[in-house]
């Protein structure tokens, strides 16, 4: 980790980033034939810890594919499976979106208050006191 605020630093943009998926299930779930995304925020989050690169798909040659991520960060975006089928393809589910959203704003909540508990232990380093 390069940061002076270690995993919280990448864990504060993964949950900024899988908001923005979350929020965009939400306002499309009347939308035909949309397909509810969503990252594995806790995979990502271990692949960082240990040091492995978010894309597990090695690019050896200039002509292979490149894996589709949608974030800023690099993570594999995914497609969520319907616990059940819709007439209209949507596989949006809201009570799931909420869960998911709460539970993410709870994960950002969290390690915001981590970056700023370091930022004041800093200061405080600085300061002498």
């Amino acid at each position: 980790m390069d940061s002076i605020f270690g995993l919280s630093e990448k864990a504060l943009k993964l949950s900024e980033d899988r908001s923005v998926l979350l929020s965009n299930n939400v306002v499309n779930s009347s939308t035909p034939n949309f397909k509810a995304r969503d990252i594995d925020f806790q995979k990502v989050l271990k692949q960082e810890a240990s040091g492995q690169d978010s894309n597990s798909l090695a690019i050896t040659d200039k002509n292979h594919l490149q894996p589709i991520t949608e974030l800023g960060g690099g993570e594999q975006v995914m497609y969520r499976v319907p616990n059940q089928k819709s007439l209209d393809g949507n596989t949006v589910d809201p009570d799931i979106e909420r869960k998911d959203f709460i539970e993410n704003a709870l994960h950002y909540q969290v390690n915001l208050t981590f970056i700023q508990n370091k930022s004041e232990q800093l200061m405080k380093a600085i300061k002498g006191d």
